[in-house]
């Protein structure tokens, strides 16, 4: 695998990228940073071009001077990172917050975007009643980050998720909670609140919706407050097909791996089958409609000499 730094005009991010093909890009959830592809980047780099990148203030792409950040911010990040590696017509797996983007750039950018694959994610944090309350005590707390730290936020945010009756959800594999504090331990307390206001303030029910090919994926044990807008985001992309990951929480790809990476590749393999019967049906036609410009042609160059 090979990992550098890009400069773009809105700042530095960590890239990785393995294989080749068509371009296949894996966008982490908040708090967390690119790692939490690596196996799904081993799996389809025999098939595909894999990018996985650090999102601004995560990780190795580090903090920015920007005072507040929006899932636009994040989006325009992503456009900017595809133009300095060229490439064209991706394949965007997001996950959580990862998803929130990759819905967002496929409305802005629809002509960019290949398919989608959204996971653990949701169309808004503000939908339902119990959203928005859950969504306000978010807020309160969230400036805990920069006062008292970042492990302080965290453990004030899963009190309030039990008070609403979320169980450790976020990660369900002791691999999976290991990845977490490893994530978030190199966030910067003033990264946290830009990120978390971003997710706070997402709502994408406005967005335009183009029709792409898109596979919505979420772990059985997923928080209620994103498993119930599944069926939100099923209506967005129409024709959108649906899966359950058994044996997995909000971090599906971390907690079961194989079967998460089995639903992909169905979903993938199906998409290239599409697209192969496409080329032929318009091979055929443009065949087809070569054959028929030159008989016309043919039988419109024949003079026709009348007796006198």
């Amino acid at each position: 695998m090979e990992s550098f730094i890009v400069e773009t005009r809105r700042g530095r991010i960590y890239v990785q990228t393995q294989g080749t093909g068509v371009p296949l890009v894996f966008i982490h959830g908040a708090l967390l940073n690119s790692g939490l592809w690596t196996q799904q980047i081993e799996t389809f780099s025999d098939l595909f071009t894999c990018v996985a990148y650090d999102l601004r203030g995560h990780g190795r792409s580090g903090s920015s001077d920007e005072k507040r950040y929006s899932i636009g911010t994040f989006a325009d990040d992503l456009a900017e990172m595809l133009d300095a590696l060229e490439l064209r017509r991706p394949i965007l797996c997001g996950l959580s917050m990862g998803g929130m983007i990759a819905q967002s750039f496929a409305a802005k950018y629809p002509e960019r975007v290949r398919a989608l694959v959204l996971c653990d994610t949701g169309v808004s944090t503000c939908h339902y009643l119990t959203d928005k309350i859950l969504n306000q005590a978010i807020g309160l707390v969230t400036p805990t980050a920069t006062l008292l730290g970042v492990s302080e936020f965290r453990r004030f945010t899963h009190l309030i998720n039990q008070c609403f009756g979320d169980r450790s959800w976020v990660a369900q594999s002791e691999q999976s909670v290991d990845f977490v504090a490893d994530a978030v331990r190199i966030i910067t307390p003033q990264e946290v609140v830009k990120i978390v206001t971003a997710i706070r303030k997402f709502d994408s029910s406005p967005l335009y919706r183009p029709k792409l090919p898109a596979l919505i994926l979420n772990g059985e044990s997923d928080s209620p407050f994103i498993l119930r807008q599944a069926k939100i985001l099923q209506r967005a992309y129409s024709g959108a097909d649906y899966r359950i990951i058994p044996k997995a929480g909000h971090l599906a790809n971390l907690d079961n791996p194989g079967i998460f990476d089995l639903m992909m590749l169905e979903f993938l393999s199906e998409l290239a089958s599409k697209r192969a019967r496409e080329f032929a049906v318009m091979a055929w036609l443009s065949s087809t409609l070569a054959k028929g410009r030159s008989l016309i042609k043919s039988f419109t160059s024949k003079s026709v000499t009348r007796p006198s």
